[in-house]
């Protein structure tokens, strides 16, 4: 996974999450690929929002997958690296075709976010990108259904606009076509439904869960928010509760006292005036 290009989306709790996956299932391996040539531009033009066009990215794609390619290849402490099979590019853009997933090279394929809007949630930004991710892992391990219309609530459905992905992510159903399609593989079901209906979280009370985790990253599941929440949320979520409460009583108070002056003050004009 390459997140240099997503620019203010990149955060903590994402990259926790993607590399989280891989004690989730056993069938495919999660990198994040931190030597990015982060001077490509490649990189600049995809990572601070704003519209790009299709015919640049299938251009400016070549040298930069070039050299994503060639990096693992070179020696680390004298040992080899292990190349990827396949790379996904989470960009902070849009195309002007509308289109949010394609395949512009030959081992990279891009994702756009830069369209999403916080209304489309839920899910959450970060849990979309998350649930793409294991998509593309069902993909590479067990083969890649043709993307099908019309919507069933399936991972594998096509949606013309990022804001129609949300029933497969939410429900993160594989339909009968799609499964049989991908039976000759032989798919772990068992895992695949834990990933695409999010039971890899583990349980909220479970402190050591994935789900606590996130929390502790700053980043709570399936809220109506982007990546990263407001300041205002991160503080209210910071306080607590028996602070607000309190501060709650004072405020109260405090109305209650003004409204008694002011009461008192006007009393006190009318015996004068008296």
């Amino acid at each position: 996974m390459i997140v240099a290009c997503l620019g203010e989306y990149d955060s903590k709790a994402l990259r926790y999450a993607i590399l989280k996956l891989n004690t989730a299932q056993s069938f495919v391996e999660y990198e994040i690929v931190y030597d990015v040539p982060e001077d490509h531009e490649f990189v600049a033009r995809t990572r601070y929002g704003g519209v790009v066009r299709t015919s640049y990215i299938k251009q400016a794609i070549m040298s930069f997958e070039a050299e994503i390619v060639q990096r693992p290849s070179e020696l680390f402490k004298n040992i080899p690296q292990t190349p990827c099979d396949r790379y996904l590019a989470l960009c902070n853009c849009e195309l002007e075709s509308g289109v949010y997933l394609f395949k512009p090279g030959d081992k990279i394929r891009t994702m756009m976010v830069g369209s999403w809007r916080r209304y489309f949630a839920p899910p959450s930004l970060l849990e979309f990108i998350v649930d793409m991710c294991i998509k593309q892992g069902i993909a590479e391990a067990f083969g890649a259904p043709r993307s099908h219309m019309p919507s069933r609530g399936c991972i594998f459905d096509y949606n013309d606009i990022l804001e129609n992905t949300r029933n497969g992510v939410l429900i993160g159903h594989v339909c009968e076509e799609c499964a049989t399609y991908m039976a000759p593989n032989n798919p772990n079901w068992d895992e695949i439904k834990k990933l695409t209906g999010g039971r890899w979280l583990g349980d909220p009370s479970d402190p050591f869960s994935a789900y606590c985790e996130l929390q502790r990253l700053g980043f709570k599941v399936f809220k109506a928010s982007g990546v990263r929440d407001s300041l205002l949320r991160r503080l209210i979520d910071t306080v607590p509760i028996q602070i607000i409460s309190k501060l709650g009583d004072h405020v109260a108070l405090g109305i209650a006292i003004f409204f008694a002056l002011l009461l008192g003050l006007k009393n006190w004009g009318k015996a004068l005036g008296g």
